[in-house]
């Protein structure tokens, strides 16, 4: 007996992204709806639901429009439309700068640049207000510079991959743009857009999101 069909490669980097953070108590449901789907196609999945999906991946930030251009690019191709590589390049950049800048652990990591800092100034024998204020400045500029670093270089790197992959509707150039990485960039975009308080439950809200947006995209390919 021949087991379920497999999806392309590309769609099955997303699915495994999308196990590891989807929430338990709904993820048999979701499994067995996306197993469906996939057997209905018998495996055969269009290009063009990686076009559709990536409108929720790549939705713009919650009060920005940085993400339009992207929007746009994407409804043209799936019309059938052939947009170039640069033209994905310069509409990507922006809005995958954006989203590993919010993915950043900033939290995190200031609380750590501080606590060294504010180590540093105790061991130098700052005073009292010398060294909160010499651990507080110390936090912001090395955890801004740190975090600008990781965006831009994570915004240069993927634009230029994804714009290739996009451009020529490519599955295996796709899945060598690493696309499960994208998705937890997403998945802690949102989560860190939440606050402290509530990024355990936006992580997996953010997951569930992506996650219900595929078995919808798939439900809509025609077999």
């Amino acid at each position: 007996m021949s087991g379920p069909p497999e999806p392309p490669a590309w769609l099955a980097a997303w699915l495994a992204a999308l196990a590891e953070g989807h929430d338990p108590a709904t993820s048999t449901a979701w499994r067995r709806r996306v197993g469906g789907e996939l057997d209905r196609l018998a495996g055969r999945v269009p290009f063009r639901v990686a076009y559709e999906w990536h409108a929720h991946l790549l939705a713009p930030a919650p009060g920005g429009d940085v993400g339009r251009p992207v929007d746009d690019l994407l409804r043209r191709a799936l019309a059938g439309d052939r947009v170039g590589a640069y033209e994905w390049r310069d509409a990507l950049r922006p809005v995958l700068r954006e989203l590993y800048r919010a993915a950043y652990p900033y939290a995190d990591a200031r609380a750590v640049a501080y606590a060294n800092a504010h180590a540093y100034a105790t061991a130098n024998d700052y005073g009292p207000d010398e060294v909160v204020g010499f651990a507080e400045h110390y936090a912001d500029l090395s955890t801004g510079a740190n975090a600008e670093a990781f965006a831009d270089a994570n915004a240069i790197a993927n634009a230029d991959a994804l714009a290739d992959a996009l451009a020529r509707a490519d599955g295996p150039a796709y899945v060598g743009t690493y696309p499960a990485a994208l998705v937890r960039a997403y998945a802690l975009a949102e989560a860190h857009r939440a606050g402290v308080a509530g990024a355990p439950h936006a992580l997996r809200t953010a997951y569930g999101r992506l996650a219900d947006a595929l078995a919808e995209s798939l439900s809509r390919v025609s077999d």
